[in-house]
């Protein structure tokens, strides 16, 4: 039989797993810090040959490229940077701005800091799948804002570097 002092340290040892075992990996300060462009909604163009990395939304099940809102006084890069960490697990350099969608979301060309990056959301809460995708697999039905569908599939096929870019 248990006792109550027992009971009491297995509970706390449990919170404590819990709680430590739950908290995001921390991110490395934005080195874009000194960015001076204003704050925006951001994200990154991440390519691997033929494949874009994609996030699935956990509500919806919608794919999208990784990016978010931007937290007050970040830049855009900052935005891109932080967003692609804690969608997808994968710490990136943020190079040029691809383009500005219609909604002013600034889409950048993103290159992982590591050769064979880990696929693995520290946002649980909001992203079910990290993965890379063939772009010609790319759903206008299951993309998350399928009206920029089509200008994003056409920055995607400009920027890939496979042998499908030719298919089309």
């Amino acid at each position: 039989m248990m006792t109550p002092k027992t009971r009491l340290r297995i509970l706390f040892t449990a919170s404590i797993l819990l709680i430590t075992g739950c908290q995001q990996q921390a991110q490395r300060p934005c080195p874009y810090a000194e960015d001076k462009t204003q704050g925006a909604n951001a994200g990154c163009l991440v390519t691997r040959g033929d494949d874009v990395l994609i996030i699935t939304m956990r509500l919806t099940g919608k794919q999208s490229l990784p990016g978010g809102t931007s937290d007050t006084g970040e830049s855009p890069r900052c935005t891109a940077y932080r967003e692609t960490y804690e969608e997808t697990g994968v710490k990136v350099t943020v190079n040029n701005l691809l383009t500005q969608l219609d909604n002013g979301f600034q889409l950048y060309q993103c290159t992982p800091q590591e050769a064979e990056p880990v696929l693995e959301t520290q946002d649980w809460k909001e992203v079910s799948d990290v993965s890379w995708r063939s772009w010609l697999s790319l759903d206008k039905d299951n993309w998350r804002f399928p009206e920029q569908f089509t200008q994003t599939r056409n920055i995607i096929r400009e920027n890939i570097s496979g042998i499908s870019k030719q298919l089309e």
